[in-house]
């Protein structure tokens, strides 16, 4: 009876509750919301795969990559690619799946080669200098990709009713998340964590941390180009700055925020920031200088850095943590004073 008290009270936590409560909701957006809102929680979707992407690395592995967004850029301009030079139908969004994919565990496997043996700074270096290589390759490349005026395109049914486009997000970010989630509780998860603990002492264990590395960026690679394929048929616009630096950063201020090496934390920071963004754009009808919305978003990271390091859903994790701890201390009290 013990057992299935306690079962119970896990399966109907307060968190599992707000999940549910909160995916139950989402289902009648469609219904109940105008387009701009729509799209605009649509798009958090989308992003919280690539932040959890990202998470998987900087989170997990411990590796500052500072060339993330080469594979969401890379996703979205397959899409565009394909669908303006070869048709917009569901067989050539396929094939720009499959492109993706060959494309990610590629740029996966070359980096991690070349990096595999870098200290942090080098490997942050290095990943950065090949995104701007594919960012000004892209720019060059006028004939294809439009260069910095990037490419407008139709996106072939459904995909172009907005509803279904949001259902869509819900369903890809629910099963990326079960996917990276089942990685990171996996043994190869865990030895993600031992590389981020301490490299050495995973080494001496006889673990092949450049190889867990590898495949890490393969896992986060390959989930990044996914979110960068949504992204490309919710926006039906693609340009170079997928590929800028602001993408990546985007990617760590999502993670960071919503708490590294929480994984789905990565959920609640890229709700966060572009509610946040989205606030801060409404008021510029009320004062100019929130034409400056970096500096109140620069302000938001800065109290969230100095109050709750360990990020919104860190921090959550830290205060159950603590209770628990307390809770079973007053329970071996209670049983010390009841013996």
């Amino acid at each position: 009876m013990t057992e299935k008290k306690g079962f119970l009270e896990r399966f109907f936590s307060i968190p599992r509750l707000v999940l549910l409560l909160l995916g139950i909701a989402l289902l009648f957006v469609p219904h109940v919301m105008g387009t701009a809102n729509v799209t605009m929680i649509t798009r958090i979707m989308i992003f919280s795969v690539y932040a959890m992407a990202y998470d998987i690395l900087r989170g997990y592995i411990g590796v500052i990559h500072l060339g993330f967004a080469l594979f969401i850029g890379g996703g979205a301009y397959f899409v565009a690619i394909f669908f303006t030079q070869f048709g917009i139908t569901i067989p050539m969004l396929l094939l720009a799946v499959v492109g993706v994919t060959i494309y990610s565990v590629i740029w996966a496997l070359v980096v991690g080669k070349i990096t595999g043996k870098s200290g942090l700074l080098a490997t942050a270096m290095i990943t950065m200098a090949f995104a701007e290589i594919v960012r000004t390759s892209m720019e060059r490349w006028r004939t294809v990709t439009g260069g910095a005026d990037g490419l407008t395109f139709r996106v072939p049914p459904p995909f172009n009713d907005r509803a279904f486009m949001f259902y869509a997000a819900f369903v890809f970010m629910i099963v990326l998340a079960i996917v990276l989630y089942k990685f990171t509780m996996s043994p190869t998860g865990r030895v993600w964590q031992a590389v981020r603990e301490n490299e050495q002492r995973a080494i001496f264990l006889g673990y092949n941390t450049d190889k867990a590395r590898t495949i890490a960026l393969i896992v986060a690679g390959v989930a990044g180009g996914l979110s960068g394929v949504m992204f490309a048929l919710m926006n039906r616009f693609v340009n170079t700055d997928l590929l800028a630096m602001q993408m990546t950063y985007n990617a760590m201020l999502y993670s960071l925020l919503g708490g590294a090496g929480t994984l789905f934390g990565s959920i609640i920071g890229s709700a966060v920031v572009v509610l946040f963004q989205n606030f801060l754009l409404d008021l510029r009808a009320v004062h100019p200088i929130f034409d400056r919305w970096l500096l109140f978003f620069g302000a938001l990271y800065i109290v969230v850095v100095l109050f709750m390091p360990q990020g919104i859903m860190g921090f959550y994790l830290s205060w159950k943590e603590k209770r628990a701890h307390k809770k079973r201390l007053a329970a071996e009290s209670a049983k010390t004073d009841a013996g």
